[in-house]
């Protein structure tokens, strides 16, 4: 059967980098899940014209030896056709040399087809995790990245994904479908098994993996028995050599004029900072442990939350990973959880109490009077939420992945992930289709369509509505007869005049990075949100783990410092609970009953200073919390005096320093280190204690 794909661009038209999938005005969704039952999502597209392939399929599959698995088939297969190796030349990632699956003999090895702008690739990460956690000593899991768009084609685009998701398996860039088109894949996320003897065993496309993978990998244990090589593997992971940033990865934004707030998503710190829209830290809403637990500012968990909208003294939030939408409470200092069940559920049509109700990644949220719009990545869908009643239903979109115009109902959205309003009706961005499209919030009213061509149809061409296209937009927002895009694997921020029906960049060359200035001459790298307040953008700009603002008036970008940071903890005072570090590096002993003074000496990276706008800091104290005493770091060579009420086994000291370019405070990085320091009464007198700590910095982010 011939996939309707191509693996490179056209030649630009227009100036424009466009990549398409011919038939578009053909195209149908058709899934694996279409043909067995509705049990999850598999990103395939197929034309119309390759239904008598499917049925041809269907036939063919009633005729040999299968497994049907959830909804989808695994072969059981013999194991006598040989694994494909791996091309010379790939890059690859968190491994430090590429991977050959021969010297791979002796491990279970399993290839996960993905790419990363994907839902449903990004559902399947924690099964995956499961896996290996479960069979660490048998299972190699291995990502092949495959890209849908021409942006993640890029192995820099790539490294993020991986911190972002906190991938831990090693990685290699198909850039160009190579091993695509010999595991002969059709469908983000693709799962293919190999079993010791390099041999596949079976694969599977689609999400719900762990049970089907699970008994499949249970079974190559038991009929390999001692031929499985159980040798841990050790792999060089892209994290292990990134310096920590204050923001980590910051997914939206929202600002508050009226009330002087911005309310920053700060995704994969699983909290909300929020700040003045000066950037002056005014308090966290997080522990910044993932997890779903309620409770105050201080004690409460997310898992990688997105979009956020203030209704009078609340803040909404969609808790995207845990498939919540929780409630902060900015008077009480309180967070509970209003809709969901904590866990994935699939259903098009819900209606019914919305704590009882499942959801399926809610990415972005807007309201119209007493009513939540929810942009339901996961789903293809919008949803309401009534919080009046608490009750929960499906407000646009069949389900179905898809740019299909119509009644509310039968419209087909794909990955919705950003949503604003003005009033009356809803916008939003509907990613995987590179569009922009527009919802009645009357719940008798159609979804209408003002940039987007298809599934596979994007580019970067301004213009009028109709020629106009874009490349993965997430964030959105509208004022005054405009709306403002995040255009992010373009890298651009865009205007859309909803009266002339064009479009321009206002923002952005095009280039991943950093640069402030004009519009003109600023770069971005795939910034994720935008609001708007005071005649200003504020962006967040998403791999580059900042906070940007354009000015409106005069168009110029800059960088938004926050300032106060490590002057507070998520409940809004500089309390700290004092502990054990879990890793502190050993020093040698000493008497500390004659130490004085600690002297310390910081070595930072070329063209890097202390950041003056945080609060960086040294405390020492003992196991007991006595003997405390913290120390503002100003200089590169601070020193503590001690003195001692009582005489510690063993001297904790914590160092946390945040630092920035001398040229650039806005991107603070975080070097936090721990060290102990035994007791020996023995030991010579000294009075003086010197610690040296050099800063290896290699890049942002995660």
């Amino acid at each position: 059967m011939e996939e309707d794909i191509r693996s490179e661009d056209p030649p630009n038209t227009g100036g424009s980098s466009v990549s398409s999938f011919s038939d578009k005005t053909e195209t149908a969704d058709v899934t694996i899940d279409n043909i067995f039952s509705y049990t999850g999502f598999i990103k395939m597209r197929l034309s119309k014209k390759l239904f008598p392939w499917i049925i041809l399929m269907l036939v063919s599959a009633l005729l040999v030896n299968v497994t049907a698995i959830n909804g989808r088939t695994m072969p059981e297969g013999s194991g006598e056709t040989a694994a494909p190796e791996f091309p010379a030349g790939m890059e690859w990632l968190n491994t430090d040399q590429p991977l050959q699956l021969r010297e791979l003999r002796g491990k279970i090895v399993l290839l996960d087809f993905w790419t990363y702008c994907c839902i449903n690739c990004i559902h399947i990460l924690p099964d995956l995790k499961r896996l290996e956690q479960k069979y660490e000593e048998e299972l190699v899991v291995i990502g092949v990245h495959s890209a849908k768009f021409t942006t993640e084609r890029g192995t820099a685009n790539i490294r993020q994904a991986i911190l972002r998701y906190n991938i831990t398996h090693p990685v290699v860039n198909d850039k160009n479908l190579r091993i695509w088109k010999k595991y002969n894949a059709r469908a983000w996320p693709t799962l293919v098994l190999i079993d010791p003897e390099g041999n596949v065993a079976g694969r599977h496309a689609g999400e719900g993996i762990y049970k089907p993978f699970n008994r499949a990998i249970q079974k190559l244990i038991n009929e390999h028995g001692n031929r499985i090589d159980r040798t841990p593997m050790d792999f060089t992971l892209e994290r292990e050599t990134t310096a920590r940033t204050f923001l980590n990865f910051p997914g939206k934004i929202t600002a508050d004029e009226t009330r002087d707030e911005l309310y920053i998503t700060d995704s994969n710190n699983h909290r909300i900072v929020v700040t003045d829209l000066n950037g002056n830290l005014k308090t966290i809403i997080g522990s910044g442990n993932k997890g779903s637990n309620d409770g105050s500012f201080g004690e409460v968990e997310f898992n990688q939350p997105q979009g956020t909208v203030r209704i009078g003294n609340h803040l909404y939030i969609a808790d995207t990973e845990n498939h919540l939408i929780r409630r902060a409470d900015l008077k009480d200092r309180t967070v509970e959880t209003i809709a969901g069940v904590g866990r994935q559920v699939y259903q098009r049509n819900p209606t019914g109490p919305a704590r009882k109700t499942g959801l399926n990644s809610p990415w972005d949220l807007t309201a119209v009077d007493s009513t939540l719009y929810i942009a339901m990545a996961g789903q293809h869908q919008l949803w309401r939420l009534d919080l009046r009643t608490s009750r929960i239903m499906n407000h646009a979109g069949s389900g179905r992945e898809d740019i299909r115009d119509g009644l509310l109902a039968e419209a087909q959205l794909a990955q919705p992930s950003g949503i604003t309003t003005d009033g009356e009706r809803l916008y939003f961005a509907d990613s995987e289709v590179s569009g922009v499209r527009m919802a009645d919030s009357d719940p008798n009213g159609h979804v209408s369509t003002l940039i987007g061509h298809g599934l596979f149809e994007y580019g970067d061409r301004d213009g009028a509505f109709g020629n106009a296209m874009l490349q993965h937009p997430l964030g959105i927002t509208y004022a005054n007869g405009m709306l403002y895009i995040a255009d992010t694997y373009n890298n651009k921020i865009k205007q859309l005049d909803l009266e002339q029906s064009r479009i321009e960049t206002i923002a952005g060359t095009g280039d991943p990075g950093m640069s402030d200035g004009p519009g003109a001459e600023s770069t971005f790298d795939e910034p994720g949100g935008i609001d708007i307040a005071n005649g200003h953008l504020y962006i967040s700009d998403t791999n580059n783990h900042l906070v940007r603002v354009m000015d409106l008036s005069s168009g110029q970008v800059k960088t938004l410092p926050i300032r106060g940071m490590g002057a507070m903890s998520s409940t809004g005072s500089s309390a700290r609970t004092l502990t054990k570090p879990e890793s502190p590096e050993i020093l040698r002993p000493v008497s500390l009953g004659a130490l004085e003074q600690m002297q310390f000496e910081f070595e930072l990276p070329e063209g890097f200073k202390i950041n003056p706008l945080a609060r960086s800091f040294i405390r020492i104290y003992s196991e007991d919390g006595t003997n405390t005493n913290t120390v503002e770091i100003t200089s590169i060579n601070p020193s503590v005096p001690l003195r001692f009420e009582s005489q510690p086994d063993t001297l904790y000291t914590e160092i946390v320093l945040y630092y920035c370019e001398e040229e650039n405070e806005g991107l603070c990085y975080i070097e936090d280190v721990a060290y102990s320091i035994p007791n020996n009464p023995g030991a010579i007198a000294d009075k003086m204690f010197r610690i040296r700590h050099t800063v290896r910095h290699a890049g942002g982010g995660g």
